[in-house]
């Protein structure tokens, strides 16, 4: 598994550059150039060449400090993928103690997974959570399934770059505090791309653009990819004599690649691929070592039990960058300068860099393809331009969070002696349809299976106003299909609806020892129709009037009983919705409440039906523990049968453990629970959070039930549990126990979200 994960770890992350083989680590001085020897008197020129590596390229911070604490003043910098990256930030002129603390406090599990925190999104884009629907989504337009031409969204890593670069824009990076070059790939022809000047923070961004994983970069027109492909470790960059180039008389490289697999590590199609990359990159660093003189400094930190995707060990990283440089001071020494001379130097590094902080003067939105210009517009430009960095970022997250865009960003020129933002707002490569598809199944030891299959499809923006054609449809022992038009009245959060549902599913009815009398088959049908008020991030509130058609058949057993029976239910609903978990699968922070309220007429029947659901959920995390809290209520208020179209269930994983799915019925259920649970180990954010271990302690009781019509007691209960957050949804194995009839135990395996 470890293996597995470290593989997929160099498919998925910011770069993944090998180490060369043993036999390249060492240039034959038959075929190594000869060492340039400048003037008499004259300081040579010293080049910095900075490898690809992923989070293991982390280990060049460590680096530059060492050559900081040994007065190496450096005269140029070229860098690939996460070389790139650092040595852009340094050349900036940004603090070596900044870039560091700036890298130690990043989010890096949030900017690699791409996602937002779900708490700050409409809560129009987070009312599908909870169906156990697969993370990718499709579109689908006239053209056929259209895939995301990403796996993770580059919204976070585009805004940190920005925050870091700090809107710097020149001609030429010559004139930054140190001359710098990026290197990409041309996605088109597969040649070089090298950035000498322009916008900073795409030119690290291109440099970093792992094909399939983050999306490409747009550069005039140019698809840009990582540069790990064409040129991972540029030395000849830096040694190029042409006017304009760098023309360093020595270059220190700090290699950080991955290493080769060995033949025993490759044991599966993910090992081939990994491998085939790692060559594929590997021959391009060995070209390039060989153009080492014997002057020049081969830096090769131990990166041993670090992956390209080790972003969490950023400390650790560093260190080893600092540690890798000790063995060569004697060498490094030898280019140092003294105290006052580079004190001088760093002087000269700070007074450019204040100059590079220059705000830009006007700025302009780029068309987009579905989305109403105005709406974009509103958003960014608003009644008050924003006036820093800052505030226009926190626009284009409001913007972001709609869930209409892969990415939002903006390049700087110069025009007319102004400096432009040109915002590029980049709507879904999906969009505007989309699909998503899912699986759940329950398995248990009292011989239960179900499966289920699903599938989401949506139609945005069919009108200025952002109208919404939503669609569920679920397949298995339990069938239903949802059908939903969404219209907002102008750009007010007031809205109207209306639903039209079908389902058919069964209705177990067991005695009170646990055994099944009789199974009865219900179809329902109905619609919906009223208007609301959407709560932003937080919820909504809903109003609406509705009917329901009910019919029953006895399906196995039956006690006798053959005929069918029809309900017919029509009336008002109030739904009020607060969702502000950070995630309802394995919630760590946050909270829930969902409350619905129905009152009705069934037909024939002079009761008014008062129905009622509530659901509470809270989370909160101590350290790498969660405690999660829920409590359920759903029924009559008047615990009558004759005003339920169908008796409420109880009974299951989590919801009573230890009993059998919906083993009891009745007019009501309540349910209390509370769970803990560890993450003990973590996955890629594009697999799943991680792997948990826990338990819950939870109490039930029904009313009113449906043969004895009678209470039950409050139903002590509990579980223990393995779990793991996958792309399918939460899995769990696990066992429970209830206090009901002298005690049960079950076993199970479960996908899917526990409500």
């Amino acid at each position: 598994m470890k293996r597995l994960i470290s593989t997929l770890c160099a498919a998925l992350a910011v770069t993944c550059g090998p180490d060369v083989l043993a036999a390249s680590k060492t240039v034959p001085k038959a075929e190594a150039p000869a060492a340039v020897t400048p003037a008499a008197g004259k300081r040579p020129r010293v080049g910095l060449v900075l490898g690809g590596g992923g989070a293991r390229g982390l280990a060049h911070v460590g680096v530059l400090e060492a050559l900081e604490r040994l007065h190496v003043p450096i005269d140029c910098i070229a860098g690939t993928s996460a070389g790139a990256l650092i040595g852009g930030i340094y050349a900036s002129g940004m603090p070596l103690p900044e870039v560091r603390r700036r890298l130690e406090d990043a989010d890096w599990d949030k900017l690699i997974a791409g996602s937002p925190d779900r708490r700050n999104l409409p809560y129009l884009r987070k009312k599908d959570d909870y169906q156990n629907l697969a993370a990718m989504t499709f579109g689908v337009d006239d053209s056929g399934l259209k895939v995301p031409r990403s796996v993770v969204g580059s919204q976070l890593i585009d805004r940190f770059l920005r925050e870091m670069t700090r809107d710097i824009y020149r001609e030429s990076f010559n004139d930054l505090p140190i001359p710098f070059e990026a290197v990409a790939t041309d996605l088109e022809k597969g040649d070089m791309r090298v950035f000498k000047g322009g916008d900073l923070a795409i030119a690290l961004r291109a440099s970093m653009a792992v094909p399939g994983v983050f999306d490409v970069v747009n550069d005039n027109g140019r698809l840009l990819v990582d540069g790990m492909f064409v040129r991972n470790l540029p030395i000849e960059n830096l040694k190029d004599k042409a006017p304009g180039s760098c023309a360093a008389d020595v270059v220190i490289v700090v290699d950080v690649g991955t290493p080769m697999l060995k033949p025993d590590e490759i044991r599966t199609f993910v090992d081939v691929a990994a491998q085939a990359m790692n060559i594929a990159t590997g021959r391009n660093v060995l070209e390039q070592r060989k153009l080492l003189a014997p002057g020049d400094v081969l830096i090769e930190p131990d990166l041993t039990g670090y992956t390209p995707a080790s972003f969490t060990s950023v400390k650790e990283i560093i260190e080893r960058g600092r540690a890798a440089a000790q063995p060569l001071e004697a060498q490094l020494s030898a280019l140092a300068v003294d105290d006052s001379d580079y004190r001088a130097w760093l002087a000269g590094i700070a007074s450019r860099a204040t100059a590079s902080q220059q705000p830009y003067d006007r700025l302009e939105v780029t068309q987009t393809r579905f989305v109403p210009p105005d709406r974009v517009e509103g958003v960014i430009s608003g009644k008050v331009p924003p006036a820093t960095q800052e505030q226009l970022l926190e626009r284009f997250d409001a913007l972001y969070d709609t869930g209409d865009f892969d990415s939002i960003n903006y390049r700087l020129h110069n025009a007319g002696g102004q400096q432009v933002a040109t915002v590029t707002p980049l709507e879904r490569s999906v969009g505007p349809n989309y699909l998503r598809m899912g699986i759940d199944f329950k398995f248990d030891t009292y011989r239960t299976a179900t499966i289920g299959f699903l599938g989401n499809y949506q139609m945005t923006w069919l009108n200025r106003w952002g109208a919404q054609w939503r669609n569920d449809i679920r397949l298995g022992a339990e069938s239903s299909l949802k059908s939903e038009i969404y219209q907002p009245l102008g750009h007010s959060p007031t809205f109207l609806v209306g639903s039209v549902s079908f389902g058919s599913s069964s209705l177990p009815l067991f005695d009170s020892e646990g055994n099944k009398l009789l199974e009865i088959g219900v179809n329902r049908r109905g619609a919906e129709v009223g208007g609301g008020y959407g709560l932003g991030r937080y919820g909504e509130l809903r109003l609406t009037a509705f009917t329901e058609h009910v019919e029953g058949e006895v399906l196995t057993g039956g006690l006798g009983i053959t005929s069918n029976a029809t309900t017919r239910l029509y009336g008002g609903r109030a739904q009020l919705v607060i969702d502000q978990l950070d995630n309802p699968k394995w919630p760590r922070h946050g909270y829930f409440l969902r409350t619905d309220y129905a009152a009705g007429r069934i037909k024939d029947e002079d009761d008014l039906a008062q129905l009622v659901e509530v659901d509470g959920d809270a989370a909160s995390t101590f350290g790498t523990f969660t405690v999660r809290s829920t409590v359920r209520v759903r029924g009559s208020l008047d615990q009558k049968l004759s005003s339920v179209p169908i008796p409420y269930q109880l009974g299951g994983f989590l919801q009573v453990s230890g009993m059998q799915t919906n083993e009891l019925t009745g007019a009501r259920t309540a349910l209390g629970r509370v769970m803990a649970y560890k993450q003990i180990s973590s996955l890629l954010p594009q697999l799943g959070s991680g792997l948990y271990v826990g338990g819950s302690i939870e109490a039930g009781k029904v009313w009113n039930q449906i043969f004895t019509a009678s209470n039950t007691k409050v139903i002590p209960a509990g579980s223990a549990y393995l779990g793991v957050d996958t792309l399918l949804g939460p899995l769990y194995m696990g066992v429970g126990w209830a206090d009901y009839n002298g005690g049960k135990w079950a076993g199970y395996l479960y996908l899917g979200y526990t409500n």
